[in-house]
């Protein structure tokens, strides 16, 4: 049963829980034989054991690190029971976060974690990361990088595609940067002979830095730049602040939904620059306990209440499928719709395309 000093622990500001932390990883470093190899324990569901030394739970999978077999992912599922002497940050589904050591229990399926006088026992299913404070900032990490041509003899295409991400999740802290870059040229020859070369871009590149507020609540703000010339979009700078809340968060996926404010600034093609206030709401969704498969969707709405309830909508989905060592390929999809454009035929751009791309984390 869940301690009341636990439930106190859980209440305390965001400075305590960090100076809990840092006197926890003090300890663990000057504590004689703490960091000495095979503290950590697995028993499998099946009875067999694994000793080594425990790197995270993320995503559904413990990494284990052994002499034998070097680094291991297990799934969660298969795992009865874990100990270990170092200290731990771990995670439940609704956000919270507890620090100390991982004891044994008679109970199958429960993760009891220890520091001091605390102790607070959590079902496995309730558990969704754990992280060896000692870990350094990579494995904090997650990413992709996607790349796609294509090039056609018959009407004269050719086309590049290049997308990446790069996402960093602290204890408090969450920072989320993504880029895309797409570029396509084609040959056209007139009725009376002459070639004609028709090229058209498109580029954007986000920042969102998120402060959590435990469990499933995060302030957002976020810098976004894009230039679409199907659109006929110079270029457009957006400043969103806003927050988001945590609807699903498991071991096999994540949604959330989020709602602010937004300023825009833009230039269309022959036209000056104007500057808007925007409401937008934005849902993600991110699932990646499918075998081999990852989806990761996102929609971001943005109506300006003044300039007529003008709306513009931002569609993404990347379905990746694991073909060896986290190279990937990869099916992207990008949908974007503005409903005053600056001319009729501006108003939607899209893009669906094959590429082979690299993840981690």
């Amino acid at each position: 049963m869940r301690t009341t000093r636990r439930q106190k622990l859980r209440s305390d500001s965001a400075q305590l829980s960090f100076a809990v932390a840092v006197v926890a990883a003090t300890i663990a470093v000057t504590a004689p034989g703490t960091y000495a190899q095979d503290l950590d324990r697995v028993v499998l569901r099946n009875g067999n054991a694994v000793v080594g030394e425990i790197e995270e739970l993320r995503r559904g999978d413990l990494s284990f690190d052994t002499d034998e077999m070097s680094v291991v992912e297990i799934d969660w599922d298969d795992i009865a029971s874990v100990t270990s002497d170092r200290i731990f940050e771990v995670t439940d589904l609704n956000g919270f976060q507890y620090f100390g050591r991982l004891e044994s229990t008679d109970q199958e399926a429960t993760l009891v974690v220890v520091l001091g006088p605390v102790a607070d026992t959590l079902a496995f299913s309730e558990v969704v990361e754990m992280t060896y404070i000692g870990v350094g900032f990579l494995t904090r990490t997650k990413g992709f990088v996607d790349l796609g041509a294509d090039i056609t003899r018959a009407n004269s295409l050719a086309s590049l595609l290049l997308k990446g991400r790069f996402a960093y999740r602290g204890r408090l802290w969450d920072v989320d940067w993504n880029a895309e870059t797409y570029f396509q040229r084609q040959e056209t020859t007139s009725d009376a002979g002459e070639v004609f070369k028709e090229e058209t871009s498109r580029n954007s590149t986000s920042v969102t830095l998120k402060r959590f507020f435990g469990g499933s609540w995060a302030a957002t703000a976020s810098t976004d730049v894009e230039q679409n010339e199907e659109l006929s979009l110079d270029n457009r700078l957006l400043l969103i602040l806003g927050a988001e809340y945590f609807l699903i968060r498991s071991q096999s996926m994540e949604l959330y939904a989020g709602l602010g404010g937004a300023l825009n600034r833009e230039t269309f093609t022959g036209e000056e620059r104007t500057s808007s206030a925007e409401i937008t709401a934005a849902t993600s969704f991110d699932a990646f306990d499918i075998g081999d498969f990852n989806i990761i969707s996102s929609v971001s709405t943005f109506i300006n209440p003044v300039d007529g309830g003008r709306f513009r909508l931002n569609f993404d989905t990347r379905l990746s499928w694991e073909i060896f060592n986290d190279f990937t390929v990869t099916f992207n999809m990008t949908e974007r719709y503005d409903s005053e454009p600056p001319t009729e035929d501006t108003g939607r751009d899209f893009n669906y395309g094959l590429t082979i791309g690299w993840s981690w984390g």
